[in-house]
């Protein structure tokens, strides 16, 4: 068990000093959310002022989206980076290595929920700056952080499965384009009552829209209701089984 903690302790160093280079890297995944967030609380401000929508500022409305895509774009270098270790064969040593799967997984993990941390920190500055209230004050911030990590985590998760089953560098950077649909079918710009229909079902089945819908709970409504839970139920339950295939995954890595 000593062996496994302290595997994991030093793979996370390593991979930890990855983030900041290069520093550059880190702005894109800033920019995008930051121009979003700014057009869209400007340009779609009257829609607060429609029947059904909360008794709340547009910008307070979209504030989660601009945190969660702030990860969202971000988290999938995970899967990048460890497809240059293994084009460089740093990633077979470590496997050839009595060094336990799941510690190497972790590390990775780890990268990324230090990454969202800071990133998350930054861009709830910028919109405490742009005059967004948290109405659930610090705790909730806190609880907000936690989702985003875990989801974080999870969805590093499944750009690493792409990365040790393809091994390809292009491949893995084409999951971007998976950004877009999972953020923009939910109900991110509009509540669910004001949706078309059709709309409506397609959110309810897709996990992103409970993330968002609980990270919105806490900035504009309370510690009411389930959509804390149900938030934390989405991050967990997809962070557990892209981990399981994500270990799979490695006996493709090794063929």
């Amino acid at each position: 068990m000593d062996t496994f903690f302290s595997d994991w302790y030093y793979l996370s160093i390593r991979n930890i000093k990855l983030i900041w280079r290069p520093l550059m890297a880190l702005l894109p995944p800033f920019f995008m959310p930051i121009f979003f967030f700014a057009v869209n609380s400007l340009s779609l401000s009257a829609l607060a002022k429609v029947p059904g929508f909360p008794d709340v500022s547009y910008k307070d409305f979209i504030a989660p989206v601009a945190m969660f895509t702030a990860i969202f774009f971000s988290a999938g270098n995970a899967g990048i980076e460890l497809v240059q270790d293994i084009q460089s064969g740093y990633f077979k040593k470590l496997i050839i290595m009595p060094i336990n799967r799941l510690a190497i997984v972790l590390a990775k993990l780890t990268e990324v929920a230090v990454q969202a941390l800071g990133q998350g920190l930054v861009m709830l500055i910028l919109l405490l700056l742009w005059g967004v209230h948290f109405k659930t004050g610090f705790l909730g911030i806190l609880t907000i952080f936690a989702i985003l990590v875990i989801f974080a985590m999870a969805w590093s998760c499944i750009s690493m499965i792409f990365a040790l089953r393809t091994q390809n560098a292009r491949l893995v950077q084409s999951m971007f384009i998976l950004v877009f649909p999972l953020l923009y079918l939910t109900t991110s710009q509009a509540p669910k009552s004001l949706l078309p229909h059709t709309f409506g079902v397609i959110t309810s089945y897709n996990p992103v829209t409970y993330i968002i819908e609980g990270i919105r709970t806490l900035t504009i409504n309370g510690w009411g209701g389930p959509d804390v839970g149900y938030a934390f139920l989405a991050a967990g339950g997809m962070f557990v089984v892209f981990v399981i295939i994500t270990m799979l995954s490695f006996r493709k890595a090794l063929k």
